[in-house]
């Protein structure tokens, strides 16, 4: 037989529930927020990768070195492209200790 909880006493069931949601919640808004850093510092990524014809950082930083490209603004681009880089691993690492 199940018993009814009458309307002044409290459910444990739904207390914890309550407690639940919003952690819940917090955790998918920060999931959200660190995919869409990530797409957007990916975007970012790629437009340089499409600019200098490379995939790295380090890439672009020897064809600076041999004069393959000019070395004003590549060497602002380089340093912005290895800040991004680091900043794309520290979202992966956010998001897999979210999982």
């Amino acid at each position: 037989a199940q018993t009814k909880t009458m309307p002044h006493e409290k459910n444990p069931v739904s207390e914890r529930r309550a407690e639940q949601l919003p952690r819940e919640l917090e955790r998918r808004s920060l999931e959200a927020f660190i995919e869409r850093k990530r797409r957007l510092t990916i975007l970012d990524i790629a437009d340089l990768q499409d600019r200098y014809g490379v995939r790295r950082a380090r890439d672009l930083t020897q064809r600076i070195e041999t004069k393959a490209v000019c070395s004003h603004p590549a060497w602002e681009e380089m340093i912005e492209w290895e800040r991004l880089e680091t900043y794309l691993g520290q979202l992966n690492q956010w998001q897999i200790e979210l999982r």
